[in-house]
């Protein structure tokens, strides 16, 4: 494989990650499953650190038992290219081992959005296979923060529309119970949503009875407890 055709490759991943990008889950499968095939990894993980500080395996190739395996290896082990996010490491069982991207530490703020992708191959990865790999750091670096973006929105979305239907809320009384969140008030949430105040404040009584609340800002903390509404 010549330079410019891993260039090829990477740009053909980017392009496809970017065109499934609102369905997060599918975007980070893509980018796994893209780098394991390119490479011919026996496995591959795209791994992160939780809002609960917790490691989680965010895509996996060829299956999660394989993933979880080298998820341990790639964060315990391995040296670091200096002034790269490239790691590489040994294991006695997966052989060699690549990750890329900065190191997940679980203590420090913001690291849900960071994601590292971690290969093995038994047998070695090949001089073109560990080329391809150092010249897609850089713009995996750039693509999966907003890969992780886009999964954190899609979680968030069915999070809410699970808390919905549990509580038997409509859309409308979702939106108008977003607004009261933003702030807003009866008559500026009526103007926002081309409604009536006194639809408005219709919905809001809805909104109350089904939450078993009477207050504006009880109301307000349930729904962001519950992921009905953004934070």
């Amino acid at each position: 494989m010549t330079r410019e055709d891993r260039a090829i490759s990477i740009v053909d991943l980017i392009s496809q990650a970017m065109a499934v990008i609102d369905d997060g889950e599918q975007a980070e499968q893509l980018v796994c499953n893209a780098l394991a095939k390119a490479t011919g990894a026996d496995s591959a993980a795209l791994l992160g650190i939780d809002l609960g500080r917790r490691l989680r395996v965010h895509a996996a190739f060829p299956n999660q038992r394989h993933a979880a395996v080298l998820a341990d290896a790639a964060l315990h082990g391995g040296r670091r290219s200096e002034g790269t996010n490239l790691q590489a490491g040994q294991h006695p069982v997966l052989g060699d081992i690549v990750t890329i991207g900065p190191e997940l530490v679980e203590q420090a703020p913001g690291q849900d959005r960071v994601r590292v992708v971690a290969l093995a191959k038994r047998g070695g990865f090949s001089p073109e296979a560990r080329a391809l790999l150092a010249e897609s750091v850089a713009p995996l670096q750039l693509l999966l923060p907003h890969v992780a973006d886009a999964c954190r929105r899609a979680q968030q979305v069915r999070t809410a529309a699970d808390a919905a239907a549990a509580l038997n809320l409509t859309a409308r009384e979702v939106e108008v119970l977003q607004l009261l969140a933003e702030g807003l008030l009866a008559r500026t949430i009526a103007a926002r949503l081309g409604l009536s105040p006194r639809t408005v404040h219709k919905h809001l009584s809805n909104v109350y009875t089904k939450l078993g609340v009477h207050d504006r800002l009880v109301a307000v903390s349930i729904a962001r407890a519950q992921g009905l509404i953004a934070a």
